[in-house]
């Protein structure tokens, strides 16, 4: 009986055993991703994208280069926009035509303003904001919260001009009917000082805008710089809700901001936006460069 009863226990232990065996070993289970993080405002910049934005089929046109400008040859292209979803001011496209002219390589900087008004050709800016350029420690920024006066002496007192709106937008995007200077059809913090994106409050560049010159992968296919972002930037023009081929009004109650800045959308800052800023306009997004025949 005990022969029997031993055999018993030994058959079962084998049978437990090769249960065992043919059971899959349990995996743990993966570890939950983190949230992503909410939109807002923040100190920090923004992380840089993994990679830029591939350019578009622009070519980069070589042009002279002398003090700081770069001299554009003219030519007659497509101003404004023909996308029904653009805002109604950048309709409807028209054609412009723009001699030769000269423009800033980059927008001017808190050193060239700062000598300006060293030698009393120019108003020290109206500290309106603890974002304004002109007392913080970095020459080398775009000096901002200017009025349209204050860059219009800036630009005669060095012998220059403000760019007209059709030089600006001929500038950014020469005859290519391109979203953005560099061609792409979107925007990232490595060509351009903007918002992150259009749902967001956060900025490129956290408290101030960039170093001027500092988003060459974002220049236009003349090499200009910082067409988008980093500060919006003054033209001579009067504005006008909608301006058609020629008729660019010769009074008004504001002036015309193109560009966007570090406090702007990127849908905002294309080469048709247009924005437009009164006489007392002066905010830390405001700047500009200047321009001459």
């Amino acid at each position: 009986m005990k022969q029997y009863l031993l055999a018993a226990l030994l058959l079962a232990s084998a049978i437990a055993v090769a249960h065992a065996q043919d059971e899959p070993e349990q995996q743990d289970a993966p570890a939950a991703a983190p949230p992503p993080p909410e939109d807002g405002e923040t100190d920090e910049p923004a992380p840089a994208p993994p990679k830029p934005p591939p350019r578009a089929s622009t070519p980069k046109y070589t042009v002279p280069f002398a003090d700081g400008m770069l001299r554009l040859p003219g030519g007659r292209f497509t101003m404004g926009s023909g996308d029904p979803d653009a805002p109604p001011n950048e309709r409807p496209p028209h054609k412009e035509t723009v001699a030769a002219f000269w423009i800033d390589k980059t927008e001017v900087t808190v050193e060239a303003y700062r000598a300006c008004v060293d030698r009393h050709m120019c108003a020290r800016p109206v500290r309106k904001s603890a974002d304004c350029t002109y007392d913080l420690d970095d020459p080398s920024l775009p000096i901002s919260c200017v009025s349209w006066k204050d860059a219009d002496t800036y630009c005669r007192a060095v012998g220059k001009r403000l760019p007209r709106e059709a030089e600006w937008e001929f500038a950014a995007r020469a005859t290519f009917p391109v979203r953005y200077p560099w061609g792409g059809g979107w925007t990232y913090c490595t060509v351009a000082a903007t918002l992150v994106r259009d749902s967001s409050s956060r900025t490129c560049t956290g408290k101030r805008p960039s170093k001027v010159g500092a988003h060459p992968s974002g220049s236009s296919p003349f090499g200009v710089l910082d067409l988008t972002g980093n500060v919006e930037e003054w033209t001579s023009d009067w504005y006008a809700e909608h301006v058609a081929e020629g008729a660019a009004p010769r009074a008004g109650a504001s002036h015309v901001l193109r560009g966007g800045g570090w406090l702007s959308s990127p849908s905002a800052s294309r080469t048709t936006s247009r924005n437009w800023g009164s006489s007392m306009e002066a905010g830390p997004n405001v700047g500009f460069r200047c321009a001459k025949d």
